[in-house]
């Protein structure tokens, strides 16, 4: 039986410093929507209301396309007085949760909860562990500078996948180590200060727990919520029309397709590996075109669009549908990331097999022989496989069902949304409780471990004065 925080009406927050959910720009962005849609369209549970804050201005337009229920808040950072009076307002009088988007707004608003309303469990969510993915770019990065001209070179090395962020002891002298050790103390500090932590990738739960030491109550497994688009899928109850069917779905999808927003790194860095492989690929199938899609494309993005070649940087697409629904195979040659990653979910919702590297499929799956696609470690399997998914009707056709039963066993969104909700209501029930438990989160609200909280105090003061 589900857990029930005690009274009615409550209230969920989730926040923002800087960031409104874009659902057609982001993976990020269509998680957090489905979290914001789910919650205030759930007629279990007590939450009957379902806020959005934000630090930037904003009409409001895309919140309300997502749900028309979801009322919105300007909260702009570092206005002590804005918050008091937000969260002792009578509105608020049963706010029982906060969400934090991403552990930078639990930097920026948490010690207001806090300080002013300690009655309230604060949540991370976290979408991908950034350490993680600025590590693992580092890493790509120093191979580059080799006279190596393989992008596959971080594969060949069996301690990349392995490698994880450290937690140095002694002063460094590089600038990039110290940023990254800053960044990963940040992190680790955000989950620990927080109640409860939504983790996307089952890898990133493992690596939390057992090389990070952080407790597994605190932390719920929270991956992506999706629905298959079921006119992708055509079948049959008769095994002979669906088979039938499926071919035909082969033979109408045409070219490739790659997709990802370019303001996020490891999608830029993914188009200049394919720009660099796209010849060799063409020429094993010459009718071919690779198609692009992408918000928030750069002049250098876009300079690689090369029409008589068939590499073509459309940019920004509305509908997924057309970038998906009618290509053939998906290309992800992701060198770095982390989390789980939403262009292969998107394409199999749609239908279409991927061909991706170990950091793309990382968390989809654990055997590689029975996954929606192909995984390639190297550069020439990477050419070899997308030529052989695409040629190979059999191959495709396996490939497409098994990305049908992937999507359905790790990212059926009532399923995932639903134990999310009652991981929150439970935490929430039980508030008390756990913090009388969390003596590192303790530690951690000290007044001498609080630099975010004094950091936007002078601020505040600073910008009070000047104006």
């Amino acid at each position: 039986m589900m857990a029930q925080i005690p009274g009615k009406g409550c209230i969920v927050l989730f926040m923002s410093p800087s960031l409104w959910p874009q659902p057609n720009a982001s993976a990020a962005g269509v998680r957090t929507a489905s979290l914001l849609k789910y919650f205030a369209s759930s007629k279990q549970g007590p939450f009957k209301f379902v806020d959005y804050g934000c630090g930037l201005m904003n009409d409001g337009t895309n919140i309300k396309g997502i749900h028309p229920g979801v009322r919105i808040h300007h909260l702009p950072l570092n206005r002590k007085e804005k918050m008091r009076a937000f969260l002792h307002s009578e509105v608020n009088r049963d706010l029982k949760v906060v969400v934090f988007d991403r552990f930078f707004a639990e930097e920026a608003y948490s010690f207001y909860f806090h300080n002013e309303r300690p009655d309230v469990l604060r949540v991370l969510d976290m979408q991908d562990m950034h350490t993680l993915r600025y590590h693992r770019e580092a890493l790509v990065k120093n191979m580059d500078c080799s006279k190596n001209d393989d992008k596959f070179l971080c594969f060949k090395d069996s301690t990349y996948l392995n490698s994880t962020p450290l937690a140095y002891h002694t002063h460094s002298d590089k600038s990039s180590t110290k940023d990254l050790q800053s960044l990963l103390m940040r992190e680790l500090s955000a989950i620990h200060r927080s109640d409860l932590t939504l983790v996307c990738s089952p890898f990133e739960y493992e690596l939390l727990t057992r090389k990070f030491g952080v407790p597994p109550e605190k932390l719920v497994h929270a991956p992506f919520f999706t629905e298959i688009v079921s006119e992708c899928y055509p079948t049959s109850d008769d095994i002979i029309e669906s088979k039938n069917k499926q071919s035909e779905n082969y033979e109408t999808r045409r070219d490739f397709v790659a997709l990802g927003g370019f303001k996020h790194q490891p999608n830029v860095d993914q188009v200049f590996v394919l720009k660099h492989l796209w010849p060799q690929i063409r020429s094993k199938i010459p009718d071919a075109k690779l198609n692009v899609y992408g918000s928030f494309p750069t002049m250098r993005v876009q300079q690689l669009h090369d029409r008589k070649n068939g590499f073509l940087v459309h940019g920004y697409i509305d509908s997924l549908n057309d970038a998906l629904g009618c290509s053939r195979v998906l290309l992800a040659p992701l060198r770095f990331g982390a989390g789980i990653k939403g262009k292969i979910v998107d394409a199999w919702r749609y239908g279409c097999p991927v061909v991706t590297t170990p950091i793309g499929a990382e968390g989809i799956g654990d055997n590689k022989d029975e996954w929606g696609g192909i995984i390639a470690a190297d550069e020439g399997e990477f050419i070899e496989s997308a030529a052989t998914l695409y040629n190979d009707k059999t191959r495709w056709i396996k490939c497409q069902n098994l990305a049908r039963h992937l999507l359905g066993e790790c990212f059926d969104a009532e399923s995932n949304l639903s134990s999310v909700h009652d991981a929150i209501v439970a935490a929430a029930e039980n508030l008390d409780h756990r913090r009388s438990r969390d003596y590192l989160s303790a530690m951690l609200w000290h007044n001498s471990m609080r630099s975010t909280e004094y950091m936007s105090r002078w601020i505040e003061l600073k910008e009070t004065i000047r104006n």
